[in-house]
């Protein structure tokens, strides 16, 4: 079968589904990309038993399938720019792509050992939210998500599905973030989903500005989002999530209202001398004002801002770089921080907006 397709279309469907491609598997069909024709499409699926991503593309043509090498995602990011021509041998599972001056003469093989994934329809009642919301929710939350792989439920981002929106939670137990999406509905039966953080730093990626909406819903031991023709098919963890609502405090002892940005550079400033694993800095704040201080081997730095303060002064010293990942990800231009003394957590709310808190643990020093 043969198939004509512009490079740079091929090019971008290719780069989505490698994104589910294993880093190394010991089950050879999956280090590859499967390509089907029913004759009313094409599909391209890839997956690495936790994530699988499946691309449609509307094509008239013969029924078939074959598995393309994962090496076709290099060869056609370099082909010239100008329109490929697939020509595509169901029974010898060879692949000749050209472009151009270009002639490539592939091996393709035998998709029968290829997981079965099944074709999945967008059901009514989908949780339907705009590209560009979830994006931003997604940039705030999925960097607390621990890495660690002695802690797998840490490892996910919490989904909770509630009666008027979505709450999203994440934390490696050295902070906390918690965001809330209110104005959204849904009809699926359950509502909480624990979701492996490196499938939805993946899908961050491949969320498409062109696709207004993503509709989200449940299939079997699997969270779906789709968006633009693409099912973005990611596992359910199967680990308990603790309650860590009970280590936020329900009074401050001291808040401040800073600028952002001016934070985010003075702190970026002070970590240049911070060292050690924790990249320690000290904030002291009173009489309105908040300053930013570092010591190490390497010399000391400090530095002002002007506050808004209420409650008591307090010295504390945190790690910078957890501080700085919260003032990258928010685009608020101000911040509240609530402050429960020398030991107590450091919580980042935004002014006017209930439905967002990060929490950070201080460092105990002496």
């Amino acid at each position: 079968m043969k198939i004509q397709i512009q490079k740079n279309e091929f090019n971008s469907y290719l780069n989505i589904v490698e994104k589910a491609l294993p880093i190394r598997s010991t089950i050879p069909a999956i280090n590859n990309i499967l390509l089907q024709s029913d004759n009313k499409k094409l599909t391209l699926t890839a997956t690495n038993l936790e994530l699988a991503i499946k691309v449609t593309i509307p094509f008239e043509g013969e029924a078939g399938a074959i598995l393309l090498p994962s090496k076709i995602v290099d060869i056609v990011r370099y082909l010239p720019e100008t329109d490929a021509s697939l020509d595509l041998n169901w029974e010898t599972f060879r692949i000749n792509i050209e472009s151009g001056p270009s002639n490539f003469l592939l091996n393709g093989s035998d998709p029968a050992d290829y997981p079965l994934i099944e074709e999945i329809s967008l059901p009514e009642g989908a949780f339907k939210i705009k590209t560009s919301t979830l994006k931003q929710v997604l940039r705030e939350v999925v960097f607390v998500a621990s890495t660690e792989e002695s802690r797998p439920a840490f490892n996910g981002v919490l989904f909770e599905f509630k009666e008027n929106g979505i709450t999203l939670t994440a934390s490696d137990t050295y902070r906390l973030v918690i965001r809330e999406i209110t104005g959204y509905s849904f009809s699926f039966e359950k509502q909480r989903y624990l979701i492996p953080a490196k499938s939805l730093r993946e899908l961050m990626k491949v969320l498409d500005e062109d696709a207004e909406y993503v509709s989200i819903f449940p299939d079997r031991e699997q969270l779906v989002f789709y968006f633009n023709n693409i099912h973005f098919m990611t596992r359910v963890l199967n680990e308990k999530y603790p309650d860590v609502r009970g280590v936020i405090p329900k009074q401050y002892q001291t808040r401040i209202k800073v600028e952002r940005k001016p934070l985010e550079e003075t702190i970026s400033r002070a970590t240049l001398l911070a060292e050690g694993i924790n990249q320690v800095i000290q904030l002291e704040i009173a009489d309105q004002l908040i300053k930013v201080k570092v010591s190490s081997q390497l010399g000391s730095m400090e530095e002002t801002l002007p506050t808004a303060q209420e409650g008591d002064p307090l010295a504390i010293y945190v790690n910078s770089r957890f501080i700085l990942d919260i003032l990258k990800v928010v685009e608020e231009k101000e911040l509240f921080i609530d402050l429960h003394g020398k030991e107590g957590p450091i919580i980042f709310r935004i002014p006017d907006d209930e439905n967002f808190l990060y929490l950070v643990l201080p460092i105990k020093m002496g």
